[in-house]
């Protein structure tokens, strides 16, 4: 065995590079591993064969332990095919209650090593008090109330029992916590570069859990490569602790940009498509005062356009032209600046990540753009609009390729577009999904990017800037896309919030009595991270429940409506749920009157509020020396109201206000407390 401690932290491994001990001395829970997990393991491409599997205890190993620092040397890895030398050096090293791991790989074989999995930390029962739960980055965030009864129970068609999402998307971040009462295990990687990563939870035959980090590596023969670091944090405390140092790291190299003020101000987008993809023209150029209109009985203060062009939405890109069918451009003007003038709002869609293999634009170069898999081929997407027709629903999928942001010819393209559409007076544009979506390695070497694995990340990291320094030649234009990341949201004024979900009502304190809801939405992973980011909740439907309303509250989202299809329209046209629009007002009106703290103010989550309140949803908002409280009861009974040692004064809501501290709070509604 060879063990490193110091006064906080002790970790063991074995011979085989298995960890079978890690202990936070200082709190007395003992060890939390209940069953040897491999440290390692690699994936190489060997000759023909892409999945040469590299197992920790078969390699060649050799382990050194000095004070505070494991070193382990694979001195030549062994798989099913034979010996290779790949060398590695890892390193495990103790800062503090921290423990940062460290990777070389140095390829002297004739082989490619694509996949690293590592630290593999596990396998665990416990961290000392219950069963734990996992806090996992998906969008805005999860809690997977018993990630291990959750795994066990898995039905996967591969036998694997697996938690496991790609960053950067669908996991918005690179940490995730596992939490057991006070107990916490935070795992976090620190990679400034953004390669495709992963964060995995693994379940095993015992009803435990391993978390492993995985990486795309893709080392090269002759290469040596630098992993980044990962940092696992066990102790005793909220999970805002690693949440805050995830913060810190980010604050190294994420630069977010101020967004425009009429986007600060902004409580409501309302989402249009003028013409569907099947050609059904629902609103018209003339129809644009008219959405405002409606914008404005939802609480809406911006009408969002897609599907503005001749072609109709998802159609055709990027070959977009104004739609003459519609109205014309001068008519499409005319209405972007009826809403202005009625102190609304008006942003356009393009799509910045996909070509119509269909178009001029892809027959006469555009393919030259396209990612290509490592068989060759394009990465395709397919997109079928429809309502009610099974024919458009099973038989019209329309095909596109994606693009690998690699390309400077794209991010010329892409600035000029801000430029077009910035032409009909929009206030904004809104580029669609390229604030996410799957890091996809693209193997087309005449791209010129270093690596698989970095070439749709960093190729957006080329990407956003080039757009960014369009649209800022404008005064107030703004900036939106689809999806949140932390690395990509630093450039964007406000994100089209996929993801950003109410989820099943009551789920927090209720999960006794709905014993299906072992997963559920945990915003605050994200908003307690990233406070700065301005983002609407996605609704897809043309109404705003109440539900959704408070959500935003909460939460700090801006609200969204989306009139998509004929059925849409036809229901705001029948002034359907009247009392749901009046409702939206009354949150709007009270966010505008407390705009410096409900839409200007910072988001948190404390832990003491979330401690004395369990079943109600919370969220802190500060804004220099000043503070409120948002309490949202989304029960169907009234709770009782405690502030942890808070003091207010006053409290409001849509639809009261008093002066004080209420004793309780009722069913199904909101309360700000300042």
């Amino acid at each position: 065995m060879f063990t490193i401690c110091n006064e906080y932290i002790s970790l063991t491994l074995d011979a085989q590079a298995r960890v079978t001990a890690f202990e936070n001395l200082k709190t007395g829970k003992g060890n939390i591993i209940a069953r040897p997990a491999p440290i390692f393991r690699a994936v190489l491409k060997n000759g023909e064969n892409w999945e040469d599997v590299v197992f920790a205890p078969k390699a060649d190993l050799e382990i050194i332990a000095e004070k505070g620092l494991l070193t382990v040397k694979v001195n030549k890895v062994n798989t099913c095919m034979g010996s290779q030398d790949v060398l590695m050096t890892l390193t495990i090293a103790l800062d503090g209650e921290k423990v940062r791991f460290g990777a070389q790989i140095d390829n002297r074989s004739q082989t490619m090593l694509t996949d690293l999995f590592y630290p593999c930390i596990g396998a665990i029962k416990t961290l000392g008090v219950g069963k734990p739960g996992l806090l996992y980055p998906d969008l805005y965030g999860e809690y997977h109330t018993d990630i291990i009864d959750e795994l066990a129970n898995m039905q996967t068609w591969d036998g694997q029992c697996e938690l496991t999402r790609p960053y950067p998307y669908t996991l918005s971040m690179q940490w995730m916590t596992l939490i057991d009462g006070d107990q916490c295990l935070y795992m976090t990687g620190h990679d400034s570069l953004f390669h495709a990563s992963s964060l995995r939870a693994i379940g095993g035959e015992e009803e435990d859990v391993t978390l492993e980090m995985g990486k795309l590596a893709f080392v090269k023969p002759g290469e040596v490569w630098e992993c980044p670091e990962y940092v696992a944090w066990l102790y005793e405390g909220p999970w805002q602790k690693g949440a805050d140092e995830y913060r810190t790291w980010a604050k190294t190299w994420r630069k977010p940009v101020e967004p425009k003020q009429w986007m600060k101000d902004m409580n409501g987008y309302f989402l249009v498509i003028n013409r569907q993809q099947f050609g059904d023209i629902m609103w018209p150029y003339e129809t644009i005062p008219e959405l405002y209109e409606r914008a404005k009985e939802h609480g809406c203060d911006t009408v969002g356009l897609f599907g503005w062009f001749e072609s109709g939405h998802d159609n055709k890109y990027p070959d977009l032209e104004v739609s003459e069918s519609m109205g014309g451009a001068q008519l499409l003007k005319d209405g972007i600046k009826a809403v202005q003038d009625k102190g609304g709002h008006v942003t356009l869609y393009y799509q910045g990540h996909l070509i119509d293999v269909g178009t001029d634009f892809y027959k006469n170069g555009g393919s030259a753009m396209e990612g290509k898999s490592h068989w060759g081929t394009p990465y395709y997407e397919e997109y079928s609009k429809y309502s009610e027709s099974d024919f458009l629903r099973r038989y019209t999928r329309k095909m596109f390729v994606t693009v690998c942001p690699w390309c400077e010819d794209w991010h010329k393209l892409m600035a000029e577009r801000a430029d077009w559409v910035r032409s009909f007076g929009a206030d904004g544009i809104l580029y669609d999904q390229i604030g996410g979506i799957n890091p996809t390695p693209c193997f087309d070497e005449s791209h010129g990017h270093s690596k698989p694995s970095l070439s749709y990340t960093q190729g957006r990291l080329k990407l956003l800037p080039a757009i960014r320094s369009s649209v800022d030649k404008y005064d107030g234009y703004s900036f939106m896309t689809e999806t949140i990341t932390d690395v990509y949201s630093q450039f964007i004024d406000c994100i089209h919030g996929i993801g950003s979900k109410t989820g099943a009502k009551a789920e927090r304190g209720s999960c006794c009595k709905h014993p299906h809801t072992t997963v559920f939405n945990f915003p605050e992973m994200f908003r307690h991270c990233f406070p700065d980011n301005i983002s609407t909740l996605r609704n897809s439907r043309p109404y705003l429940h109440p539900r959704m309303a408070n959500y935003a509250l909460a939460y700090g989202f801006r609200f969204e409506v989306e009139l998509r299809y004929l059925k849409d329209k036809q229901f705001v046209e029948d002034n359907c749920h009247a009392d749901w629009k009046e409702y939206a007002q009354a949150v709007c009106a009270l966010r505008r009157k407390h705009a410096h703290l409900l839409l200007h103010g910072d988001y948190s989550c404390d832990p003491a509020l979330t401690r004395a309140n369990p079943a109600l949803v919370h969220g802190v908002f500060t804004n220099g020396d000043e503070q409120c409280v948002v309490l949202w009861n989304d029960t169907d009974d009234e709770l009782p109201i405690d502030l942890a040692g808070r003091k207010v004064s006053r409290w409001e809501s849509p639809v009261a206000e008093g002066e004080g501290v209420p004793a309780s709070i009722p069913a199904n509604s909101a309360i700000v407390l300042f």
